[in-house]
């Protein structure tokens, strides 16, 4: 199955981002950010939005790419989905580094 807030944590520890940092610039208290970690709680549309603001991702592709599986999709778009995965990974780790260079 695939979590949006376990991807959220995942995404947001390896920027390096503490939660009350990462809550504040989402605009959402502590606890509810915990909540959504936790998967107690699903991210609204807004705060998904609030996300794809704040890291340039989208929260359900990224978490499709990683955890989706490309052999159950129509043999026709199995390319295209890899590729899609394979451009994420690489967003990824070029947010990292940005993040890593701008606070490091």
């Amino acid at each position: 199955m695939i979590s949006i807030g376990t991807l959220a944590k995942e995404l947001r520890e390896r920027l390096g981002w503490t939660q009350r940092k990462t809550a504040e610039k989402l605009d959402v208290t502590y606890a509810h950010l915990c909540n959504i970690e936790n998967n107690k709680k699903q991210p609204s549309r807004e705060l998904l939005d609030r996300y794809r603001q704040l890291w340039g991702i989208d929260l359900y592709v990224l978490a499709w790419c990683n955890d989706g599986s490309i052999d159950k999709l129509p043999p026709n778009v199995r390319q295209a989905a890899a590729s899609l995965s394979s451009a994420w990974r690489i967003r990824i780790e070029h947010l990292i580094r940005e993040h890593s260079e701008r606070d490091g």
